[in-house]
Parts: C-alpha cells; sequence; structure tokens
C-alpha cells in the first residue's frame, strides 16, 4: 500500500466524518427549530375593555366591499404591482376571491416606482406604474378593494431611492422627505377613486385606492427607522397631507409596526411630538411632529406562534392589540398642540399563525376561526388572512360566508350550559332584537373534550366546522347540546348558525332547488 493512497483515506475519513457531525448539527438545529415553532400560547386573556364595533370602518366611505373586516395577504411583491422575481398576482388574487374576500394587498416601493428621479406619470407612464395600472385592473375585475402599503421606503423596499439621499446611513429616513410626500401625492392622484386610472377605465368614483398604510414595520424590519420615531412622524404627516390633497376621504394607516412587545418604546417615540426621538437632522430642525393626529386607523402585525416561541411568552393578538391602544390612548392629550379624539380603528394587517407551516395544517384552519372571533370580539376592525393553505381557505371561506359582517362579537360563556371540559363560547348578534339571527362560535379550551347545551331561537340550525362541512341539527325544547373535541395545540371550533332558514340546502337558501 502506498503512503500517498492511505494518506488519501485518512483525509476521506476526516471528511466523512466532518460532514457527519455538521448533518447531526443541521439535524439537531432542525429539531430544536421545530420544537421551539412548534409553541402554541398557553392562554388568550381577553382585553379588558373592548371596542364596541358596529361597523368595522368609517360611514363616508361607501365603496363596494370596504365595509368588510377581512383584508387579503397572499403571496409576495415586487414594489410595483408585481410578485416577486416576475411571478404574477392573478394567483393571489383569484384565490382571495374564492374565499370570498372583498380587500386585497399591494406595497408600493418608492425606489422600484422612481429609481431615476422624481417621475410625472401624468405626462409619460413608466413601466413600473404600467405594471401597478395591471394590478389595479384586476383587482378591479375581482371586485377587490385594496390596502395600499404605501410609500414603502424601508423593509423589503432597501430605503429611499439613491437620488433622494438618507438623513443616516443605512437606515430610512430620507434627506429629502418633501420628494416622499410628492410621490405619494402622486400614487393618489393616479390611483384613488376618481383619480387618473379610474378616469381612464369609467370606474369614476366608485373604485380606486382609499387605504393607505405607510410603510412596513418601520420599527426593526430590515431597512428600517429605528431611532427615527419621530423622523417617522413627519414621514407620516407630510405624506398624509399630500394622500388627502387627491382624494380627502382617504383613511390613512399606521405605523404596521411588529408584535413582538419591544415596539412599543418606539411607538411612543412617534407619538411623543416634544421628544423629538429621531436622526441628527430631525432633532436639530426641532420641528414637532406626531402619527397621533394624522392616522385614521392604527395597524399593528402579529403572528401569535412565532412571536410566542421567539419571546418565550404568550404573544397574541389580545396582548398586542391592548399594548399599542394603551399607548395611542395614554398620548390623546398629552402633547400640546398633537391632541386627537380617542382611536376607535384597530387593523391587523400582517400576520398568521407561524410563518413557517410548522403547525398543521388543520390545527392553522381551526386557528383562523378562532383567531377571527377573538380579534373581532377585542374590536379590532379589520384582520387579514394571510396565505391561507387549502384547508384554511376552506375555513376562511366558511366563516365569512357565516358572518360577513361579524360585529358585534362577544364573549357568552355565561349563555350556555356547560356539561364539561371547559369551552370558549362566543356569540354574534345579527340585530339587537331578541328574535335576530345570530351565530355562535365554540371550541374547547386545552386538550380535554367539551360539552355544552345552547338556547336557540330557532328549531332548525346548522353546525358548520372548520372543514366547511355542514350538518343540520334540530333544537329539543330551543336546546342544541354541542360536544367539542379537544386538542392540546389548536382545538377545531365550530360555527352554531340560529337563523331562519339556515339549516335549508344551500341551493334552496339560494333560491334554487336542491337536486
Amino acid at each position: 500500500m502506498s503512503s500517498s493512497g492511505g494518506k488519501r483515506r485518512r483525509w476521506l475519513r476526516i471528511l466523512l466524518w466532518c460532514c457527519g457531525v455538521i448533518l447531526a448539527g443541521l439535524a439537531s438545529l432542525t429539531a430544536l427549530l421545530f420544537v421551539l415553532l412548534n409553541r402554541v400560547p398557553q392562554s388568550y386573556p381577553p382585553v379588558a375593555h373592548p371596542i364596541e364595533i358596529v361597523r368595522g370602518v368609517p360611514a363616508d366611505n361607501d365603496l363596494e366591499g370596504f365595509a368588510s373586516p377581512y383584508i387579503g395577504h397572499t403571496g409576495s411583491w415586487d414594489g410595483k404591482g408585481g410578485g416577486m422575481f416576475g411571478a404574477s398576482k392573478i394567483p393571489a388574487l383569484d384565490t382571495e376571491q374564492a374565499m370570498h374576500l372583498h380587500w386585497t394587498f399591494m406595497a408600493a416601493y418608492w425606489s422600484a416606482m422612481e429609481p431615476g428621479g422624481p417621475v410625472d406619470p401624468a405626462r409619460e407612464t413608466p413601466a413600473a406604474w404600467k405594471e401597478m395600472d395591471a394590478f389595479l385592473m384586476a383587482a378591479h375585475q375581482r371586485r377587490l378593494n385594496i390596502l395600499m402599503q404605501a410609500p414603502v421606503i424601508g423593509g423589503n423596499a432597501g430605503g429611499p431611492p439613491k437620488w433622494a439621499g438618507r438623513r443616516e446611513k443605512g437606515k430610512s429616513a430620507p434627506a429629502n422627505m418633501e420628494a416622499a410626500a410628492a410621490f405619494a401625492g402622486k400614487l393618489a392622484a393616479r390611483y384613488a377613486p376618481g383619480g387618473t386610472l379610474a378616469s381612464q377605465q369609467g370606474w369614476g368614483a366608485n373604485y380606486g385606492v382609499r387605504a393607505w398604510e405607510l410603510d412596513n414595520e418601520p420599527d426593526g424590519y430590515l431597512t428600517h427607522w429605528k431611532n427615527q420615531a419621530a423622523d417617522y412622524a413627519e414621514f407620516v404627516t407630510k405624506t398624509a397631507a399630500a394622500i388627502r390633497a387627491a382624494d380627502p376621504r382617504a383613511v390613512i394607516i399606521g405605523p404596521a409596526t411588529m408584535g413582538s412587545g419591544k415596539a412599543c418604546r418606539w411607538i411612543e417615540g412617534a407619538l411623543d411630538a416634544r421628544a423629538l426621538s429621531g436622526s441628527p437632522a430631525c432633532r436639530s430642525r426641532g420641528v414637532p411632529y406626531s402619527i397621533g393626529p394624522v392616522l385614521d386607523a392604527v395597524s399593528f402585525h402579529v403572528y401569535e406562534g412565532l412571536d410566542t416561541a421567539f419571546s418565550g411568552k404568550d404573544r397574541t393578538v389580545e396582548i398586542a392589540f391592548g399594548e399599542i391602544r394603551v399607548l395611542f390612548e395614554r398620548w390623546e392629550d398629552r402633547s400640546a398642540g398633537f391632541h386627537y379624539p380617542r382611536k376607535q380603528q384597530y387593523w391587523h394587517t400582517e400576520g398568521n399563525f407561524d410563518f413557517f407551516g410548522i403547525l398543521s395544517r388543520e390545527r392553522r384552519a381551526a386557528w383562523r376561526i378562532q383567531f377571527f372571533t377573538r380579534a373581532f370580539a377585542a374590536g379590532i376592525s379589520k384582520v387579514v388572512v394571510m396565505d391561507a393553505s387549502k384547508p384554511e381557505q376552506a375555513a376562511v371561506r366558511a366563516y365569512v360566508d357565516a358572518l360577513p359582517e361579524p360585529f358585534p362579537m362577544r364573549r357568552a360563556g355565561d349563555m350556555v350550559k356547560v356539561l364539561g371540559g371547559n369551552p370558549a363560547v362566543f356569540l354574534h348578534w345579527d340585530n339587537t332584537n331578541a328574535d335576530a339571527g345570530r351565530v355562535w362560535v365554540l371550541w374547547a379550551t386545552g386538550a380535554s373534550d367539551a360539552q355544552v347545551d345552547v338556547p336557540t331561537i330557532q328549531e332548525r340550525v346548522t353546525q358548520v366546522s372548520a372543514d366547511a362541512s355542514r350538518i343540520p341539527l334540530k333544537s329539543a325544547g330551543r336546546t342544541v347540546r354541542i360536544h367539542l373535541k379537544g386538542d392540546a395545540k389548536m382545538a377545531a371550533p365550530i360555527l352554531l348558525i340560529d337563523r331562519a332558514g339556515a339549516a335549508a340546502p344551500e341551493s334552496q337558501r339560494r333560491g334554487g332547488k336542491e337536486e
């Protein structure tokens, strides 16, 4: 045996050993991440004082479907009307339409729409603006309102375009804030109801972008406004003014912060005008701004599973909502010259359960129904439907069909007779009169099954499961007994529809004949 052959075998054994160690390490890391990300909140405490909502949005916004509280948020974005890597947004829009939603989502990146300098789309329409035009036309065909996240400067947009400069290296605040506001005004002039595109397409004032969310997770996601909260407040104030100049009925939304709980200090800096919690350029100017008086709706993000896993404590939509609501109520009258009435509109605009899909699709479908119900009961006006799998889509569609207008939604455990277990019980009334139709939403909490007797108005009601299956039930003495199966991670809820004609076959309810 040659010495060179022995050396090669020794090196090969060393290489194989190193590969084995690396593979074992990766397997261990994957297992650890799986265990970590498979966590679920252990409790879902209600908010102390829910906001009583009769309608989900201000009454003066009369666009078709605008009042719907369900926002579609499917797929990816390139910041100019398409998906990442040249993907089409049409399949995402079709998915949202199939779930019977009335909203979709699009982000407009300033750096993508005006990469080389300010443009005038009224004179010549650049390719990026044509792509955004096409998206609006496709959304209009599917009767989907658009939550336009724009202008997006940070996050995936990577910062302002180079020609606009930056107040601080690597951060979001542009040196030319007026140019950012001008860009927002051009977007609104083109895409608002009655705007340039609506006029060209013959939509008039009946369709266009009315809801504008200003930037994405400015408190710390990728390129961000960290330590630039006051700069962000200036951005919100100036861009909102430009948007409202084009559409006085525009709904301005922000700050779209992360739901981990670490955003609170940053939000307070954006509310406290006198603190000037911003860049050196912002502080040297000494001009105060606050997001409080400017925003029509307060938006936030939360991923209940993901945020719980990484924070090490329960992070539910109720907790995230409660934290941001406290801040906005605290600063209603604390800063002279920046008082504002109490905010009634809180929108959840990003988040699913765990982002990576660690929780099974069936459990995530169950979570969709639980999440909707708890959020609406807390008084959150709109909730996002983000990247739903097929079972989740079925659950969403069943919920939207049963509760197209879910308010009021209230906890109602004291209205049922609990025979066993620990059920969560919620109730929606169609109207306030005693004999109005209503929808119960129930699930077992924890691993143990639960059983309840539910009072009914109708003699026949319909039980709808998370997989959208329907079971007609006949009440006994105006009571229906419901068995709820427990699950340690996410129990499957049921909707009990107690309305006149609810137990009729689907074809009969739509005026047809059963085949």
